[in-house]
């Protein structure tokens, strides 16, 4: 059948579909094959000598060398409008030792200021054009997106910024890079935005953001098939059996935060049949066989 004979039966089946008033959706293509074997999430790069939200240089690479290689990052933004790993800025003052006036508030530090901090005196912070590097380096790994902030701008201007840093690389290379961000959005709106900036592979729906007075779990599951998203993360207070089930029933997977004793998350599977978890010093080997069970 000749491509001018197809087009016009094409046209001919959308027109007769349209005059029905069936509507036609297109499905966007997504890419979960990255969730099937991964177990373990390590939280903010991962725990390091005990200590937790490093979202450093040297967590990343002690935890890959555990086995890690889904890392979910915490973002906030500069005084300088630059994307950097650092769960908030009060935060980043305690864990570099910055102090603050009675009543005065952590503010934003510059980029400059930001890579010559040290955090815990040791660890090495990073921005979001070295966490790329880190990307080109191993390219294995993907990199789930902790944004923190829930409203626009702020989610416009961090996304833009991850997809327009990565295709400074080059197309080709960019588009390397953003197949293995995945965006964990926190409502219904936040993912309408990020789709108008980049067609991502992947993405995590996360509930505990959700106001208790709004929360429903007909409403999560509903958005979730009606948008082709495979992943939910959740907690303890927002969890149940039949909500669970569910998730599992529509092929997706459900993780749990934040857990780091084996014979916990071994519950957890036995009471809900939890895909993996994210965790600060749980390494894949350390819950290999309670998942396998």
């Amino acid at each position: 059948m000749g491509n001018k004979k197809r087009l016009c039966i094409g046209i001919i089946i959308f027109t007769l579909l349209f005059s029905l008033g069936v509507v036609v959706i297109a499905i966007k293509k997504s890419n979960y094959s990255w969730a099937k074997d991964c177990r373990t999430i390590a939280h903010a790069f991962g725990g390091i000598d005990g200590y937790t939200y490093t979202n450093s240089m040297e967590a990343f690479l002690y935890n890959y060398e555990k086995g890690h290689r889904v890392f979910e990052v915490d973002f906030s933004i500069t005084a300088d409008n630059v994307l950097v790993a650092a769960h908030d800025w009060k935060m980043f003052y305690q864990l570099t030792g910055r102090s603050l006036e009675e009543g005065e508030t952590a503010q934003p530090l510059t980029l400059e200021q930001f890579k010559e901090s040290k955090i815990y005196n040791k660890y090495t912070p990073l921005s979001w054009k070295d966490i790329m590097i880190l990307m080109q380096q191993y390219p294995d790994i993907y990199i789930v997106t902790d944004t923190k902030d829930k409203e626009d701008p702020m989610i416009t201007n961090a996304f833009t910024q991850i997809v327009n840093e990565a295709m400074e690389l080059g197309e080709n290379s960019g588009r390397k890079i953003l197949k293995r961000v995945i965006p964990q959005i926190y409502n219904p709106e936040m993912y309408d935005i990020i789709c108008e900036i980049y067609p991502w592979k992947s993405s995590i729906y996360t509930l505990y953001n959700l106001p208790k007075n709004k929360f429903s779990y007909e409403e999560v599951y509903q958005f979730i098939v009606g948008n082709n998203i495979k992943i939910v993360t959740t907690y303890d207070q927002r969890i149940n059996f039949s909500f669970a089930r569910e998730i599992q029933d529509m092929g997706g997977y459900l993780y749990m935060h934040t857990y780091n004793d084996a014979s916990v998350v071994k519950r957890l599977i036995e009471l809900y049949g939890i895909h993996g978890v994210y965790t600060d010093y749980l390494a894949p080997d350390d819950v290999k066989e309670v998942f396998e069970k």
